[in-house]
């Protein structure tokens, strides 16, 4: 990264100065001095993943004997999880058959 100039602040908290830094997790979110999310987006793409991938081994799904019950339970999960990547409220007039590609 490129700077122009000297960016660095001197700030003080209680006569002690606050060092700074290029970035900082705050409340989840990855702050850094470019005022850019491309970091952030990176950061929870990569937590993401390997939450994914932990999970993935875990489930050996195909050894699983579904109920209709069970069907039915992880299909509502997954729409669910759609629901929330694509932002749509339960108060909205949007059908399952968006997301399932009916």
């Amino acid at each position: 990264m490129s700077r122009k100039g000297n960016n660095k602040l001197k700030i003080y908290v209680d006569g002690q100065q606050v060092k700074q830094v290029s970035q900082f997790t705050y409340l989840g979110s990855l702050i850094s001095e470019d005022g850019y999310c491309m970091k952030e987006i990176r950061s929870r793409i990569e937590m993401v993943k390997k939450v994914f991938m932990e999970k993935k081994k875990l489930y050996a799904a195909e050894t699983w004997t579904l109920t209709q019950i069970d069907r039915r339970r992880l299909e509502a999960f997954e729409m669910w999880i759609w629901r929330r990547i694509e932002k749509v409220s339960w108060l909205d007039k949007v059908t399952n058959n968006k997301f399932s590609g009916e």
